[in-house]
């Protein structure tokens, strides 16, 4: 490495001239313009490596050809040389991280390159032993004009090789290594690079604008991608490692920069859904179920058989739909054990969905002549046992709007009053047993069909496990905002 050094300074100072900052000696008229294409490349580029050194380029002519080499790297794996002749273009490339060199062979395949000879070498005497990744890339130009192109192209993806490996480490705190190599390759394609937001604190910063967001939303130790997905996450951290860049160009202070990633992050969250929306979608669903099986006991729909079934698709068409909000947030929450509570809390409140649906279907058989054997008594009592499902649905929805809203800051009042919501659907369960039972009396006092007795006695257990479904959902929703109000006390109005 020290002769690779030696050997640098020595051409500096062979150099006739430099060209757009190359140090060049011994060339003919046609390879003027072909470094000037090079560098007008790189010169685009070089900005994105701030104040880090290397892109140090020397080219001379060597018989038929003009080789152009530039410093990319402190190691003696890290090499790149250019061989031009006639209108091919040669380029061959070495690196001790295979993970980059897979990063800059795509970079330049999307310019024309044909890669050969890629693959492992091990060296006595070069990179410690170790091995590293060695191949060709060959441009084969239709003319000069696409010569030139190819040689401004390379010559403006180098920059972005300087560090790479470490921005990747630090993204990988981040994010999972896939996201990772494609949030480079991303910044890379909008020739922004990466330099920039490592040297504006990387993910220090970025845990720091998760930190400021609260516990409610992230924690220090999440992934990005876990909490709002892999494509949200890839695209904030491409805008981030933008604004960083953007921030230290215009000479912005590290606090600055710190705001600015905070509203970036604020912007991307409120993109994603949080676990409460997903569970308040599942509760309106389920209010729209029990809402229609209430009017529909209302306007005597066990009589007509086509307006109950008619209700009984629409039922399932709903229940569908809140089956989607579980497996949305099953898959969001992937390993992220934050999520886990939120989802154990929509699996429970699926039950009561279920058991919606199936008092519709079975209303839709009633409907087809089973309902003649309904006195006054026993309609009037199925009425009462869906309404108060209808106010226990209702009651839900309420406690998931205000306990979205609460924190440790929350108002007493606030507080109270979520509490007083949850033991309203903990009393609509105990009603609606009581309900149960008076049904199934009536249905052994007055009714001798036995299939109208076994359907209307299956109608009002689907009716009755509804609430047994959202007690126990009303009991973790609790929990959970009870350990975030830093109480421990479930007494209401305490």
């Amino acid at each position: 490495m020290d002769l690779h050094k030696a050997l640098n300074h020595m051409a500096a100072g062979l150099a006739d001239e430099a060209i757009d900052g190359a140090h060049v000696w011994a060339l003919n008229a046609a390879d003027r313009p072909r470094i000037e294409a090079f560098m007008r490349g790189l010169n685009r580029t070089k900005a994105a490596k701030f104040d880090h050194p290397g892109l140090e380029t020397a080219a001379t002519r060597d018989g038929t050809r003009l080789l152009i080499q530039n410093d990319i790297g402190t190691n003696d794996a890290h090499v790149l040389v250019v061989q031009v002749e006639g209108l091919g273009m040669i380029l061959t490339y070495s690196d001790l991280h295979s993970a980059r060199f897979a990063f800059f062979q795509e970079a330049l395949t999307g310019i024309g390159a044909v890669w050969s000879g890629v693959g492992a070498r091990n060296t006595p005497g070069l990179n410690d032993g170790e091995d590293y990744t060695l191949g060709t890339a060959q441009f084969d130009c239709v003319d000069e004009a696409a010569l030139l192109t190819a040689l401004e192209g390379l010559g403006a993806r180098i920059v972005f090789l300087s560090d790479w490996n470490r921005a990747r480490k630090r993204l990988n705190r981040l994010v999972a290594k896939r996201v990772s190599v494609a949030v480079l390759t991303a910044a890379a394609q909008a020739e922004v690079g990466h330099m920039g937001w490592l040297l504006a604190g990387a993910e220090a910063m970025i845990f720091g604008a998760m930190e400021a967001l609260g516990p409610d939303h992230l924690r220090i130790g999440d992934r990005l991608d876990d909490v709002i997905g892999a494509g949200e996450a890839q695209e904030f951290l491409l805008a981030a490692l933008t604004l960083a860049a953007s921030g230290l160009h215009t000479r912005l202070g590290s606090a600055q920069i710190a705001d600015q990633m905070r509203l970036l992050l604020m912007r991307h969250m409120a993109r994603h859904p949080d676990e409460f929306a997903a569970l308040e979608e599942h509760a309106a669903f389920c209010q729209a179920l029990a809402e229609g099986l209430r009017d529909a006991l209302a306007h005597g729909l066990e009589h007509d058989e086509k307006k109950a079934q008619k209700l009984a698709g629409r039922a399932k068409a709903w229940e569908r739909k809140a089956d989607h909000e579980v497996m949305r947030l099953r898959d969001e929450t992937g390993s992220n054990t934050r999520r886990l509570p939120f989802l154990r809390l929509i699996e429970v409140a699926d039950d009561a969905a279920d058991a919606l649906e199936e008092a519709a279907f079975l209303l839709s058989l009633i409907a087809q002549g089973h309902s003649t054997a309904w006195n006054n008594d026993l309609r009037t009592k199925l009425l009462q046992l869906a309404s108060k499902v209808l106010e226990a649905t209702q009651d839900h929805v309420k406690a998931l709007a205000i306990a979205r809203t609460l924190t440790e800051a929350s108002t007493a009042d606030d507080q109270t009053e979520f509490l007083t919501v949850c033991w309203r659907v903990m009393a609509a369960e105990r009603v609606c047993d009581v309900l149960t039972r008076d049904v199934r009396g009536l249905l052994v006092r007055d009714v001798t069909d036995a299939a109208t007795s076994n359907l209307t006695t299956d109608f009002a257990a689907a009716l009755e496990e509804t609430t047994d479904a959202l007690l126990r959902t009303g009991y973790g929703l609790r929990e959970r905002v009870l350990l975030r109000i830093g109480t421990t006390d479930t007494r209401v109005g305490a």
